[in-house]
């Protein structure tokens, strides 16, 4: 009998041990997806939160072309942002339609201020452009995000290499005189 006993406590002791096992690997589990949801905050596009996100976006120099407010006439409002984590990239982006006579105004202050100026539909980099092209988080379809929109023309108002633009900043505007439609931008990588 005393062979029985031996074995009942191995196979008790296994069991133990499989059981703390599984319990540690199920607590770091959960501990890491909780860490993972509150360490990487995810975008921002409640569009209410804009007043804040310009302020704290403002030391950078990168939104001092972003509208301070709002117009509450603007249709069609989409907002984007994400802070930097890590080495992972920040945005803020608004975008809007305005009325014809807005778009005009926005589009002159633009053509003075642009370091840098180009189509939509060039979004590939090629040796003429200064930066690489913004993501629009802002548009309706995820899948064109890298594609800047065709009927766009896009004004640079800053970029910054920091690495092979590996690491970066730009900002600017994107201006659709068919869609009546803006895009403020500032990326930084």
């Amino acid at each position: 009998m005393p062979h029985m006993s031996h074995r009942r406590q191995l196979i008790r002791t296994c069991l133990i041990s499989i059981v703390a096992v599984v319990f540690v690997f199920g607590l770091s589990y959960a501990g890491l997806r909780w860490l993972a949801r509150s360490a990487f905050p995810d975008d921002t596009t409640d569009v209410s939160a804009y007043p804040s996100t310009l302020k704290e976006w403002s030391a950078t120099g990168l939104v001092s072309h972003f509208p301070p407010h709002i117009p509450p006439h603007a249709k069609n409002i989409k907002f984007s942002a994400r802070p930097k984590i890590l080495q992972g990239g920040a945005h803020i982006q608004i975008r809007m339609q305005l009325s014809d006579d807005e778009i005009g105004v926005i589009e002159a202050q633009l053509k003075e201020a642009a370091i840098y100026a180009y189509d939509g539909n060039n979004h590939h980099m090629d040796s003429n452009m200064i930066s690489p092209p913004p993501t629009f988080q802002t548009l309706n379809d995820p899948e064109t995000a890298f594609a800047s929109p065709a009927r766009y023309k896009l004004y640079v108002l800053s970029a910054k290499d920091k690495g092979a633009w590996n690491h970066g900043e730009t900002s600017g505007a994107a201006v659709s005189t068919t869609n009546h439609e803006v895009i403020y931008w500032a990326e930084s990588w």
